[in-house]
């Protein structure tokens, strides 16, 4: 939910401005209206550069502190800013390096034909008047080139080219053909000295190794010039008042800490009062959830924060999420991969991280439900049972696994995964669509939640009129997810309900659209929303099809790296054995293919839901959002 917010508005004397600031910090409740204008000043900029600075560094440290199998313990004896000009040093001269090393092997790659010689040889040589000069051509041009006015020796030939030299003296030769200028170094020379800037660089990144243990120093400094920079936002933000002698700042407080501000406030010489935000008003957001949909709060933030005036979609789109990403990775065996993952790193991480392993260790439990429902454990069917083959057990797909593809032969393969992807998104579009009409009548009034309402009545009626008249044979009166016959239920459904619900929907939806109009010119305007409407449903609720597809794809290439995996050991017979040598070979596809798969599993398992929830169900919903997050005016420490 979003937390209700009071607008406060303060008058100080000038005197007290420290004092009072330092003790506003130390209460850190209060998020402060800043003057941004006011707040661009050279030192502030400046104090913000240094903090983006200890960040930078602090996040490549940590990068480098993650490549490290034992961590180093954090020290405190050094200087933090020592630390941090030491570490761009070294960062600028292995930047130097790596860009000669990248000179050098272009060096290198352009000797390469023409073979390890000194070129001071050919220095030497042109100092007693014997030029010699590099030539590339084709063989046509090559073997056009007349010999007996020139002096020419052949060094290479590759992909059609002629490397060749013409030596001179007393007089230049008239060749055609392009002429190189080679580095002056050999080979040799130049790999040594590649081998030696790869020494220092192997000697920097030990340093820089070193360094990770000094995080927490910079971390310190970093928080401490952070301070510095709200406090002086927060010092610019004061407007004067009176001549300067009274100062002005407003903030906001939430709701249910204004009885300690006030009580803080009766403890200085300050005037204040607080009020409610008016309807156009920038109000902070503070979100406030259960121990459950509080883990989701990222993934909220990733689009953006509510309007303060709307609806926390966080705990509504929590458990859709949840189901969503279980279903795109929709492996038994890699659900527990993650869950052991997350057990083991919940042992090492930081306690910070500690929601973020959590919000893990639900999604694996997900995916793991989601696999035995569908049937697959690395990509092998679990339970078997008729039109399940090749499976762990040779029975029980009905009862654990009602989701699992069932081979019918001759009809094709039954997918009751696809049918559940269906159902889910025309179950979360219609309960978006009661949530706006939800946020809309707590917005505006009971007029302003008629319209959503009145879309979920014709969606839910033209679904039933649909499973009467089986509409363009698409199944309708037998569609089922597993043994859920959801066909049969709207077959059992009265047509005459049908129409009622699909007549008063349409009324209700062309004399409720577009409020702020005319009442006359609203059914034109309906049959416009009616259309973009329609239209944009059947899109929607097919956009859902990829929580199949993606598990389906996922599936079929773990099954199909099995399947490669295992030609190594199995015999001309087409029994497998465990003892041959080509076990080495099944191991390392296994570990390879799946290692592949998971990775590409998970992106598309966290990106598809994400889309699914940010485009269709916000869509439903009618989310504006744009607010930012509420930020109190507080002294961070580490």
């Amino acid at each position: 939910m979003v937390v209700k917010m009071k607008k406060m508005e303060l008058l100080l004397f000038y005197k007290e401005r420290e004092r009072f600031l330092d003790s506003l910090r130390s209460l850190g409740v209060v998020h402060i209206v800043e003057n941004q204008e006011k707040c661009e000043t050279p030192e502030i900029q400046s104090m913000l550069s240094a903090v983006r600075r200890c960040e930078r560094i602090t996040g490549k440290l940590n990068r480098i502190a993650g490549e490290i199998e034992t961590g180093l313990p954090q020290r405190a004896d050094g200087d933090a800013e020592s630390i941090l000009e030491r570490f761009e040093e070294l960062e600028a001269r292995k930047e130097k390096y790596q860009q000669e090393i990248s000179a050098y092997k272009k060096d290198a790659q352009i000797l390469e034909p023409w073979g390890n010689f000194d070129p001071q040889s050919v220095k030497r040589l042109l100092s007693r008047g014997i030029g010699i000069r590099f030539f590339i051509a084709s063989i046509k041009q090559y073997e056009a080139i007349n010999q007996s006015e020139n002096i020419i020796q052949e060094i290479n030939r590759q992909n059609g080219q002629v490397y060749f030299i013409a030596i001179e003296k007393d007089q230049s030769s008239s060749i055609v053909a392009e002429e190189v200028r080679l580095p002056d170094m050999s080979i040799n020379d130049i790999e040594g000295r590649i081998k030696e800037l790869m020494h220092r660089i192997d000697e920097i990144d030990t340093e820089l190794k070193q360094m990770t243990a000094y995080t927490g120093l910079i971390e310190k400094k970093r928080l401490e010039i952070l301070n510095r920079y709200n406090y002086a936002r927060t010092n610019e933000s004061m407007a004067e008042e009176v001549s300067g002698r009274l100062l002005h700042l407003s903030g906001w407080v939430p709701d249910d800490k204004v009885d300690n501000v006030k009580a803080f406030f009766e403890t200085h010489p300050v005037y204040f009062s607080f009020r409610d935000p008016l309807p156009n008003e920038d109000v902070p957001v503070k979100l406030k959830n259960s121990k459950f949909s509080r883990l989701f709060e990222p993934i909220t933030g990733i689009y953006s924060l509510p309007d303060y005036s709307e609806l926390d979609i966080t705990p509504f789109m929590a458990p859709f999420f949840t189901i969503f990403f279980g279903l795109c990775l929709g492996d038994a065996g890699y659900g527990g991969l993650l869950l052991l993952g997350c057990l083991i790193a919940g042992k090492k991480l930081p306690a910070k991280m500690k929601p973020v392993l959590s919000l893990m260790t639900i999604l694996s439990i997900s995916t793991i439900i989601s696999g035995i429902l569908l049937n697959s454990f690395f990509g092998q069917a679990i339970f078997g049972g008729p039109g399940v083959n090749n499976a762990f057990f040779s029975y029980g797909v009905k009862t654990f696994s009602p989701l699992s593809p069932i081979d019918n032969g001759a009809k094709g393969t039954v997918f009751p995964g696809m049918s559940l992807a269906i159902l889910l998104g025309f179950i979360q579009l219609l309960f978006g669509m009661g949530l706006k009409s939800y946020i809309g009548i707590q917005i505006g009034g009971f007029k302003y939640g008629i319209q959503p309402l009145a879309s979920m009545l014709m969606i839910l009626g033209f679904v039933v009129w649909a499973a009467h008249a089986d509409l363009l044979g698409l199944g309708f009166p037998t569609f089922s997810v597993g043994p859920l016959l959801i066909g049969k239920v709207l077959v059992a459904i009265p047509l005459a309900v049908a129409y009622a619900l699909m007549i008063v929907g349409l009324l209700l939806f062309f004399t409720f659209n577009n409020l702020d109009k005319k009442a006359f010119l609203r059914p034109l305007l309906g049959l416009y929303e009616l259309y973009n409407f329609a239209s944009g449903l059947l899109g929607n609720i097919l956009s859902y099809l990829r929580l199949f597809a993606l598990g389906l794809a996922g599936g079929l290439l773990g099954g199909a790296f099995n399947q490669i995996a295992f030609m190594f050991i199995t015999t001309a017979d087409g029994k497998i054995n465990y003892a041959s040598a080509g076990i080495i070979g099944t191991i390392l596809v296994l570990i390879i293919g799946h290692g592949l798969n998971l990775g590409l599993s998970l992106i598309g398992s966290f990106v598809h839901p994400l889309r699914l929830t940010f485009v269709e169900f916000y869509g439903a919903i009618g989310f504006k959002g744009g607010s930012k997050a509420y930020k109190p005016f507080a002294k961070l420490e580490q």
